[in-house]
């Protein structure tokens, strides 16, 4: 015989331990939490009110409508399409524009002047992030694309929204640096 009894004992042992050992790591390393396989649809009631950040801007969030006004009265908003929360108090907005509502995309020149406004025609979905929600604070991010200037991040279907606004790619849309929280007024 190759082996005898005892060095074959051994290694059965060795062996059976590995597997055990490999087999609790598959188990319990992988899960972090925070992936798009685990993605909870509907959205948190603890988002519905009125939230304004230290910049005057507000987000009123309805069941069924976000509206965000900003600097200077700036106004955009949209039905509520989809939400998934990646965790507790993580997740994506994403709306459908009203058609009087639709988010401006101003170009800029070397000298912050507006030079014109890109043509998101017929991309009437949007994300927006939202990251630290409590009862009474959270971090809204509108998304924009960081590969085209902080340009539009606007989609054509719903689906491709979906596709999009997902925890992976969370920061090819939003400055994950920026978290100035939004305080709940209503």
């Amino acid at each position: 015989m190759f082996f005898s009894r005892k060095t074959l004992s051994h290694y059965l042992r060795f062996l059976g331990v590995l597997v055990c050992l490999s087999a609790a790591l598959l188990f319990t390393a992988c899960d972090t939490g925070n992936s798009d396989s685990e993605v909870i649809t509907g959205l948190d009631t603890r988002l519905i009110g009125i939230w304004e950040s230290s910049f005057s801007e507000t987000y009123e969030i309805t069941s069924t409508h976000l509206t965000f006004t900003g600097f200077g009265g700036t106004s955009w908003g949209g039905t509520i399409v989809h939400t998934a929360r990646f965790n507790d108090n993580t997740g994506v907005i994403i709306i459908q524009y009203d058609a009087d509502k639709k988010q401006q995309w101003a170009i800029y020149d070397a000298s912050f002047n507006i030079t014109g406004y890109h043509d998101t025609t017929g991309r009437d979905f949007y994300g927006i992030y939202f990251r630290n929600l409590t009862q009474n604070s959270v971090v809204l991010s509108n998304t924009s694309d960081q590969a085209d200037n902080w340009g539009p991040s606007e989609t054509t279907t719903q689906q491709q929204a979906i596709n999009r606004f997902t925890f992976d790619n969370m920061s090819n849309w939003i400055d994950l640096s920026f978290a100035s929280p939004l305080d709940r007024v209503q």
